[in-house]
């Protein structure tokens, strides 16, 4: 595997560290367990994290050093690609090592992957996590993303083995945004860990975490980027408080959001939205409300999940939405938006609830619902738990990606498609 920016042991809550790191991380130790040997290569951008590490029997992370050991943002990635390759390439002479396949992450990891498919003579497959043509449009002018990643996203999609989407959504975007040719797309969802993310009790969970059992608690989890929604979470607690007083006066919002890691450096983006979020919670009238920590861990981030009446994801671009399947797997109700992967992963009156995204009265009102009424939370809750349970094992996703990569290397395709 290739996650260029997303080292699956990294700590997750940073401006490059959320779904794809949880993704890539529990892919490769399910297909370990299936007896696959698993080498993820990352950059290593930091000098106080080992070369290779091992983090399952047959699975294990090795950094390549490409560009300067530290903090770089993802989207300057491009001019470290060429020495990402050649390093990989001169990790695998020394080690003597041979791949049956490659699976990119991102798109210039993808970039990286097609010219690794053309030298190794090997097929490739790919997952986006995101398309740019999709994050262009929910962020206009504050996408920070560079003018060939579009680009680069149709020449893998064209090029590549096979191509996996997250979601029905994803697949329908890829081929209506981009008209690949010749692509071949496959949805395969993303998982969660059935053995972490389950239900807890939650007047448990609360005495674990020192959160009183009459509060109303709200919890939201992302990277620290605009786009996940974090504005949208304050307008909500403001328009509960306008017009739900009752629940306004015992409610309890926990935003988990930013890198934990406080020597990191370097990631402005993050940096300067923080400041952002902090201004507008402090000048919303809410502030008493919620509280803004660093991400967490995700054992923690599960006893979060478990104490919560609600998890909150407004979004306003979200490719599939690890977050929401973590939470339902914990068996809380997601108020999610209607976008991406959301609109397949969260079923509207079934597990949740789904607005627009920026419509914070629709948010308000969904989360005020599911407050006022413990039936209704338990119904939710307990539908989530069912699903996520029949079709979001890590197992089951491991196994499917596994039929994709046995096919592929069966027929021992070509480098170029004709």
């Amino acid at each position: 595997m290739i996650s260029e920016h997303g080292d699956p042991l990294a700590p997750l809550g940073g401006q490059q560290s959320g779904g794809q790191n949880v993704y890539v991380y529990e892919l490769a130790r399910a297909l370990s367990k299936l007896g696959v040997g698993v080498d993820v290569y990352t950059r290593w951008d930091s000098k106080k994290s080992d070369p290779v590490v091992r983090f399952a029997e047959r699975a294990k992370v090795i950094r390549l050093k490409a560009g300067p050991q530290q903090f770089v943002s993802k989207d300057k990635f491009g001019p470290l690609m060429p020495e990402f390759v050649e390093k990989f390439l001169e990790y695998t002479r020394t080690s003597k090592t041979k791949y049956d396949l490659i699976h990119s992450h991102y798109y210039f990891s993808g970039w990286a992957g097609l010219q690794l498919k053309n030298i190794l003579k090997v097929p490739l497959v790919e997952t986006y996590h995101s398309l740019g043509l999709l994050k262009k449009r929910a962020m206009g002018e504050r996408d920070t993303s560079p003018t060939e990643r579009t680009a680069i996203e149709k020449l893998v999609m064209e090029k590549a083995d096979k191509i996996i989407a997250t979601s029905p959504s994803e697949k329908l975007s890829m081929i209506s945004e981009y008209k690949p040719k010749n692509s071949d797309i496959v949805v395969v969802p993303c998982g969660v860990n059935l053995l972490r993310f389950k239900p807890i009790d939650k007047n448990k969970s609360r005495k674990k975490l020192g959160i009183p059992l009459n509060k109303k608690i709200v919890v939201f989890a992302s990277k620290m980027e605009r786009r996940k929604g974090g504005l949208t979470v304050v307008a909500v607690a403001k328009e509960i408080k306008k017009r739900w007083p009752a629940i306004y006066e015992n409610l309890q919002i926990y935003m988990f959001s930013g890198d934990p890691r406080k020597e990191r450096v370097g990631e402005k983006q993050e940096e300067n939205f923080r400041h952002v979020l902090k201004d507008e919670i402090k000048k919303s009238g809410v502030k008493d409300k919620i509280i803004l920590a660093h991400g967490i861990d995700q054992e923690k981030l599960h006893d979060y999940y478990c104490a919560a009446n609600v998890v909150l994801m407004p979004s306003y671009y979200e490719p599939f939405g690890m977050v929401a399947i973590e939470a339902m797997a914990s068996g809380t109700p997601v108020v999610a938006s209607n976008v991406g992967g959301l609109k397949w992963v969260v079923e509207d009156g079934i597990t949740g609830f789904r607005a627009e995204p920026k419509a914070a009265d629709k948010f308000a009102k969904h989360v005020a619902n599911i407050l006022s009424d413990p039936a209704l939370e338990k119904r939710l809750g307990e539908n989530g738990i069912v699903k996520m349970r029949q079709n979001f094992s890590w197992n089951t996703v491991a196994e499917k990606a596994l039929e994709i990569y046995k096919e592929l290397i069966k027929q021992n395709i070509p480098v170029d498609k004709k």
